[in-house]
């Protein structure tokens, strides 16, 4: 009976704490909720990870059914990431709202007002049950987007009810600045879902086909001026390569990524690339190409007193990733080499 009045009690505060946010905020500052608010961290992080998967597979085609295993070794892992995250931040608070003196704001207090603003999250699971049907992908990912905004108004909502204004404002944008750069994973992997389920929200890459010889492979075709040679190895890891006597071009892939976006494939190809790099430096777009979302990337630096640049543009269509690695040293005119790899890249087709 106790652990049934237990339960019951959970539950009633879940759905006061959904439902009926001012009031629930209200009862924080009498409310003892130990770790209940753990229990709502961790379940709110798995729901959310669970919506995300779905719409990320949803964008690229998949059913999430067939991911499933996958789909909840990660909710356990952002689950237990989130609760986490929520006991740092509300450490953090609590023992700078201490040193200041400004307002006092107890441990216990300051971990149930951001866990019980996190139970929003635990509806993120609607938008995995809207990307089983291709024409809810757009509805699924606003369900995302409307989950996260009221997320973040609970947790607005929380702190207003236990500090003064001025430090209840200063500490919700510091905690939602914090979030973000923790969990900016997760942010981005909405980001690029949303890209790829409007893709008009993402312009084409401005640039002048390359005209020339076509290369074409079991994976993609792309157009290379004159001048241009393959130099495929074979190493893993390579789709292909091509040479000129001012640079040479990359074909990247790798397999098994269901669940990468294109950044997160561009991220791990950029720290391989500009390893050693001096003065280094980067610049970042998202573009189309032929209706592919893609990163563009370009950077460079000095290594051993001569100057490298990069462009990079990568796509993660399905479970695979590919990239384009221009690689220049010592280009006398750098933005003609970077427009040059554009004009080629544009005429990138994947063709599986």
């Amino acid at each position: 009976m106790e652990s049934t009045g237990e339960l019951a009690w959970f539950r009633t505060e879940l759905l006061r704490s959904l439902l009926h946010p001012n009031d629930f905020a209200r009862s924080l500052a009498r409310e003892h909720y130990g770790l209940a608010g753990v229990l709502v961290a961790l379940l709110s992080g798995a729901a959310a990870s669970i919506a995300i998967d779905a719409l990320v597979l949803a964008t690229k085609g998949f059913v999430f059914l067939a991911f499933l295993p996958q789909l909840v070794i990660d909710a356990v892992f952002l689950g237990a990431r989130l609760a986490v995250t929520v006991a740092v931040i509300a450490t953090a608070v609590h023992y700078a709202l201490r040193a200041s003196r400004r307002a006092a704001l107890g441990l216990d207090q300051a971990f149930t007002a951001f866990s019980f603003a996190l139970v929003p999250l635990v509806l993120a699971p609607i938008a995995a049950v809207l990307v089983l049907l291709p024409e809810l992908i757009v509805a699924a990912a606003l369900v995302v987007l409307a989950i996260v905004l009221r997320t973040v108004i609970g947790i607005g909502l929380n702190l207003r009810a236990l500090l003064p204004p001025a430090v209840a404002l200063a500490v919700f944008v510091a905690t939602i600045i914090l979030g973000a750069l923790v969990l900016q994973d997760q942010v981005s992997r909405v980001r690029y879902s949303l890209y790829a389920a409007v893709p008009q929200l993402v312009p084409e890459l401005a640039a002048t086909p390359m005209a020339g010889a076509r290369a074409e492979t079991a994976d993609f075709a792309i157009t290379l001026p004159s001048g241009w040679t393959n130099a495929t190895t074979g190493l893993r890891g390579e789709a292909a390569r091509y040479v000129s006597p001012t640079a040479d071009l990359r074909v990247a892939r790798a397999r098994g990524l269901p669940l990468a976006t294109a950044d997160s494939y561009a991220d791990t190809i950029e720290a391989i690339e500009d390893r050693g790099l001096e003065s280094a430096w980067s610049e970042r777009s998202v573009v189309r190409i032929a209706g592919v979302i893609v990163v563009d990337d370009r950077y460079g630096g000095v290594l051993d007193g001569r100057r490298i640049v990069y462009r990079q543009f990568t796509a993660v269509p399905t479970t695979q990733g590919f990239a384009l690695i221009f690689h220049y040293v010592d280009p006398p005119d750098q933005r003609a080499a970077l427009d040059e790899a554009a004009s080629i890249a544009v005429t990138w087709r994947l063709t599986r």
